[in-house]
């Protein structure tokens, strides 16, 4: 046997024995009764999985309870982003809001107001992988999103080596993690977000690694209900800067704001998430399904 292949075939072996399997959920509606709105404009980065990620959710919905319209927003110029469809009246037309968006994209101050409002008043908020480097200009709508991006702590080179993270799941009760065990291997980008408010006085801290957007509102696990977080002692930390065994890093949450609430995972930057995983999608779908009212 080749040096390397024992290694490999020992990690397979790991990924294989850690690998949840998606268990039987609670009934899909027969038919669509909520509406989702799902944008997809990049100011700062475009994601390859923008394009899966609209076909998927448009397949997704009908059979989950929700039908989905997308504007096909990642097609936009990144200098020339136009979001003035987005005004109150339109927003009302929908039950939940779904971004995988990122950057200060050019949203007047109505429309900020409008999208905190949206949620406030009973509608729901659903952020994908990137939504959380959306609005730091707005730390209102950070609030209501429970956090803003510092930095990716499994960076996309580490996922092209194959590189596995597991996750534990803190809430197995949830719609969007009941479908698993205790833990959850994935290849994926996973995220560290703001843990406090940028500073002059200490110019270089508290700034997004993508953009150099200044944080303006901290994460704290006081505002959301975590559901997945990294688990540091099943994953292999070895020449990730600044990872910390113990460390806390949240991956996906809850949160209710107002009458309204919000679901947020780090996941969806892999294409093949989209349109050939299976837990994904139910950890997605579940989520979906927590934040517009069809799953408890």
């Amino acid at each position: 046997m080749h040096a390397l292949a024992r290694p490999m075939l020992l990690l397979a072996g790991l990924f294989l024995l850690l690998q949840p399997t998606v268990r039987s959920q609670t009934p899909a509606t027969a038919a669509p009764t909520k509406k989702l709105l799902f944008l997809t404009h990049a100011g700062l980065y475009k994601h390859t999985s923008l394009a899966p990620a609209e076909t998927a959710m448009k397949a997704w919905g009908p059979g989950n309870g929700f039908e989905v319209t997308t504007l096909e927003g990642y097609k936009q110029d990144s200098r020339a982003i136009d979001v003035s469809m987005i005004t109150p009246d339109y927003l009302n037309q929908f039950d939940g809001l779904m971004l995988m968006t990122n950057g200060n994209l050019p949203f007047t101050g109505v429309q900020k107001r409008a999208l905190v409002d949206f949620v406030r008043n009973g509608k729901a908020l659903i952020g994908v992988h990137c939504a959380t480097l959306t609005l730091y200009d707005d730390p209102e709508f950070g609030d209501v999103l429970g956090g803003y991006y510092l930095r990716s702590i499994i960076p996309t080179q580490e996922i092209a080596s194959g590189r596995i993270g597991v996750l534990k799941v803190e809430d197995p009760t949830s719609p969007a993690t009941n479908m698993l065990g205790p833990s959850w291997p994935i290849n994926e980008e996973f995220y560290e977000f703001g843990h406090a408010v940028w500073d002059a006085r200490t110019p270089e801290e508290n700034i997004s690694a993508v953009g150099r957007l200044h944080i303006l509102m901290p994460f704290t696990r006081e505002r959301v209900h975590v559901l997945l977080s990294l688990d540091t002692e099943r994953t292999n930390l070895t020449g990730l800067a600044g990872m910390v065994k113990g460390g806390d890093y949240p991956q996906a949450w809850t949160r209710l704001f107002g009458k309204g609430r919000t679901f947020y995972t780090a996941l969806g930057h892999r294409d093949d998430l989209w349109t050939n995983d299976p837990v994904f999608r139910a950890h997605l779908v579940g989520g979906i399904r927590w934040a517009l009212g069809l799953a408890t």
